[in-house]
Order: C-alpha cells, then structure tokens, then sequence
C-alpha cells in the first residue's frame, strides 16, 4: 500500500512542478522567474534564490519592526498648544486639614451632651480619636485596640456613633477659616466649602464634587457647578486666613503646627496624607498654579484597546462610589476592597455601600497593616485594579513660595480689618502676636493666562501599518496586493480551474442532444411506398407531409420532397429509403 500511494504521488510530481513553474513564470515577484527558467544553468538558479531569499528577509524583518511599533505605541501624544484658556478649565479643588483633628473644647462638650458617653472618659475617647485620625498609630497596639473595642461594645458604643463624636468635635470650617476672599470678594466665599471625611480626618475642601456615603448619612451636593476664572494672579483666586488656635487642641496627627493642604481635581478623592503640602503657621503661602490639560482624538476610543493607550476615555469604566472616573478614586474602591476581604470592614474616610461594614475600633490594627502593606508596595491596587488614568484629565502643579506674617502693614489691610471686625478682637499688639503664632495665610491662583493643553492621538493606524508593509515589500519583493491574491490563486485554485479546462468541454458537449424529429405514422408508411420524390415540382395535394420538431420546441410541417428539410431528416429519409 505505502509503494501505491508512492507511485500516485510521483505520478502529481511533474503536475505540481508545472504549476509551480506557472506561477514563478507569471508572478509579479521579482526574482522567482529567474529560479525556474528553462535552460537556466545551477549557479545561476542559486544566485537568483539567493537574491530572493535576502529580499524575503529584508521585507520580513522591517515588517515585523513595523509591526512592534503598531502594538507597542500606537498612541503620540504632543503639545497641542501653550496658550489654552484658564476659563475652559476648573479652577482646583482647595482641600485643607487642620493637624489638629479634634478640638478640646467640643469634645467635653459631646461627652456631656451625649449620654452614651457619659461614662466615657476624656482621656480613652481622646485615645480612640487618634487611633481613627492617624492609622499608623495603630500598627503594633492591637492589645490596646482589643480592650477598647470591649469597652465600647459593654457600653453598646458602635463604630458609627464614634464617627459621629469625630465629626461633631473636629474643627469645623467656620472655625478654622478666619476671613475667606474668592475673585476679590468675601461673598458667598464661605459656602464654596464642604466639610468631609479625608484620610487625614475631617477636613474642609473649597471648590469639591458631591459627596455621598449612605452608612455615614453624607449627602453633599454642592449648590454651584465646579467655579472657574478668566484671568491669573493672586487677586483673581483664593485667599484665606486660616486659625489653628492651638489652644484648642487635643489630638494632633503631626509634629508641627499648621496645616495641610493638597490641590486637586473636584471629582478627586483628597488623599491629603499621601500627596498634601505643609503651611506653617506665622507664614503667608503663595501658591502659584499651572493647570495642565490633556484629551484624545475620536479615533483613538475607536481604534485602540485601553490596554494599549494606557488610559480609560470617558464612560469606559464605572466606579461604584465615584460619579466621575479618577485614577485615585479607583484606587480608593480598591483599597476599600482589599481592607473588606482581608478585614471584613471599612474605614470612615473610605467611601462603601450598606453591605460593606464601618469598622470597629478594634479593627483598626487589621487596616493600618493593609494601608501600609497598600502604600509600601507602590500602586499595588492600581495595578490588580487596573486603574489607568483618565485620558480626558486636568491636573495642577502647584509652585510654592511664602514669607513671615503678618508683616508690619498688615494691620492698616482690609482684611485685617474684616477679622478684627468679624470675631471681636483688640486690634493691639496683642492680636498681632496671636496671628503669628497661631494663624498661616494662603493664596491660591493661576500663575499664567493660558494653560497647556496635551493631545492623544493615533501615531499609527491599520491604514499606516498597511501602507508602511506594503512599501517594504515592494521594496523587497516587488509585491503588492495582487501577489498575494496570486500566491492563494496558485496554492488553492489553479488545479480546480486546470480540471474545468479539460472537462468543460466535454461536459458541455454530453448535455447537448440533437433534435428529435416527429414523424407522423402515415408519413413513414406514405414514404415506404413512395420509392423516388416526384419528377414534376409541382406538389400534388396528395404528398405526404412530415413533422419534425425544431430547436426551439415548435413543431413544424413540411412537404416531403421540400428542400426546406433539415440535414438530419434528410439523412433519416435516405436510412428509410
């Protein structure tokens, strides 16, 4: 059997060869017709496929390089230009945390007014507020945060009624802003605030999103759209006089006095702890703004996966707790995740929905170790998230420079004049002292007119890669489109149409069948009788007739001797006869 099947396909050699020999002939690649010409002597065959093959490499290896290009960066992003208009962007949101986190005064005040924790000592409840404020503190004390979560739950003390002490004893925003200026202006400058949880406690945030947590029961919707300005400098921004009034503290999350502060977008989760910069106080700060701004073409959400363009374009992931997509706000899901699988619970600070649990204090070990394990190991949730940033964003470098205050003349300003006015204060060397150890001023404000905006766009498209292949291989190879079509042409199709060529014919001449004739049986007998056509032309009314059908389908009659008779009844009478 092996020999047979060896003799068949010897006997297709000659036949794949000829094919074969047909197409290096005829192709429109360079070289191959000089591989298989007839009479073409070996060297010169060698030569020649030699030359071909140094073609196919030089076409394959820059084609491939064209293709790494394509999957790696498909994406260019350039300056689109320097003089973007400040009024087509947001101002940023303003988020500032006092490092004192609760005021000492307002706690005896919610130990009193509170019956739960009326038995509640100052000194354990001022222990369990740091622990909440600074997770670090936490890390190593979980047999301090095990007796506090046992005397809590005697006294059926749960976590959201701790929450509830912190907000109601942290300093609010009324305290800690003295004299609030927005574009000039002291109106309505103080209702552009909204006092929300932080990861560095309860802070105020000028110019924030809305803000929901069902379990806390926070609901802020701001009253105004995001603000924005048409012009730069420090009159044309923020200006704030912030108090820390250090006699009123009771738990710190620092080393220094002051505040921290942190720019960001409105729809930005402020993690103030992680990104936020320092104001000390008896300092006037200047914060000098560049707002930068990036967005991508049409073409780019069409053709190219997130996975390569390295961004998400709007509406393309949802967040659960955020409205707006931010790279921090889903990096906050993703803790918040991370801390409910390995902790069961949340912290106050991170947002969650009614299945996910406030943690009690004791639980607070368990979240500091996975907020640091979290932040030690660089943007671990981001990466297991993929939380890419947005590819339409605005992100705000702030330039920081300050000097001492309040300076000599600050006491003839209009400002110092409003606080003196608002909070009745001496206006004596004595208010003087208190604004230098107690009060920082701030300044926020667009440095520049114009802002820089930054454009996504397709650095390499199919129809580049395409166009770009193409021209390597006709460099190469001298192929095109029609080469290919050839190639599949000679390896698939040119037996099915060599066998059609020589069985066409045949074929078509089987179905042809010649026509019937239909004699009549009087015809034939009138004819056996009827030895030779009449000497005279002249036809007698007696004459037999004939039919005989047609090509077409008609029957037709016709005079026996007529010369109108078809070849073949012709040839069927001479057979009778």
């Amino acid at each position: 059997m092996p020999r047979q099947r060896w003799k068949n396909h010897k006997k297709l050699l000659p036949k794949e060869h000829k094919i074969l020999q047909q197409f290096c002939a005829n192709t429109s690649i360079h070289g191959l017709n000089h591989i298989f010409e007839d009479g073409s002597l070996l060297f010169e065959r060698i030569v020649w496929f030699l030359v071909f093959l140094s073609g196919v490499c030089f076409s394959g290896y820059f084609c491939w390089q064209m293709w790494q290009k394509w999957e790696q960066s498909p994406l260019l992003t350039s300056v689109e230009t320097h003089l973007y208009p400040l009024r087509n962007t947001f101002f940023p949101a303003v988020t500032i945390c006092n490092v004192n986190k609760v005021s000492q005064r307002k706690l005896y005040g919610a130990i009193l007014d509170n019956p739960k924790f009326v038995n509640v000592s100052y000194i354990k409840l001022q222990s369990t507020l740091r622990y909440m404020t600074k997770l670090d503190r936490a890390i190593n004390n979980e047999e301090e945060l095990l007796r506090l979560g046992s005397y809590y739950e005697a006294r059926n003390i749960s976590a959201l009624d701790l929450f509830r002490i912190l907000k109601k004893t942290a300093p609010s925003c009324s305290d800690m802003v003295l004299d609030c200026s927005w574009l000039g202006l002291t109106e309505p400058c103080m209702q552009y605030f909204s006092f929300l949880p932080t990861d560095d406690g309860i802070c105020c945030t000028f110019n924030g999103g809305k803000y929901f947590d069902t379990i806390l029961d926070l609901d802020s919707k701001p009253l105004h759209e995001p603000l924005q300005v048409s012009g730069n400098g420090y009159r044309m921004g923020l200006t704030l006089v912030l108090d820390a009034d250090l006699d009123d503290c009771s738990v710190t999350s620092g080393k220094f006095d002051g505040f921290k502060v942190l720019l960001h977008s409105p729809e930005e989760f402020p993690d103030v702890s992680l990104r936020g910069f320092v104001i000390g106080l008896g300092t006037e700060t200047f914060v000098a703004v560049k707002a930068t701004t990036s967005f991508y073409a049409e073409e780019v959400a069409r053709q190219v996966s997130p996975n390569k363009r390295q961004c998400y374009v709007e509406g393309e992931k949802k967040l659960k707790y955020f409205q707006r997509y931010s790279r921090s706000a889903c990096s906050v899901e993703c803790d918040t995740q991370m801390m409910e699988d390995r902790c069961h619970c949340r912290p106050f600070f991170f947002k969650g929905d009614n299945q996910t649990k406030l943690c009690e204090i004791n639980a607070y070990s368990c979240i500091s170790e996975v907020y640091e394990d979290i932040h030690s190991r660089g943007d671990y949730c981001g990466e297991i998230c993929n939380c890419l940033p947005p590819c339409s964003d605005t992100w705000y470098e702030p330039e920081i420079s300050y000097a001492s205050f309040p300076g000599r003349g600050f006491n003839r300003t209009r400002t110092f004049k409003r606080i003196v006015a608002r909070h009745n204060l001496n206006p004596g060397p004595e208010t003087k002292e208190y604004l230098k150890s107690n009060v920082a001023m701030l300044h926020v404000y667009y440095k520049e007119q114009t802002g820089m905006r930054y454009r996504t766009d397709i650095r390499y498209g199919i129809e580049d890669f395409i166009s770009a292949a193409g021209g390597l291989l006709g460099l190469g190879l001298g192929m095109s489109f029609i080469s290919v079509i050839e190639i599949i042409y000679y390896l698939f199709y040119r037996r099915l149409f060599l066998w059609l060529r020589s069985n066409w014919p045949k074929y078509r001449q089987s179905s042809i069948k010649a026509p019937t004739p239909i004699v009549p049986p009087y015809a034939v007998e009138s004819v056996k009788f009827k030895k030779s056509p009449p000497s005279s032309p002249t036809v007698k009314p007696s004459t037999p007739s004939i039919w005989y059908l047609s090509l077409d389908g008609h029957s037709q009659l016709v005079r026996r001797g007529s010369n109108n008779l078809p070849a073949q009844i012709k040839a069927r009478f001479s057979n009778i006869n």
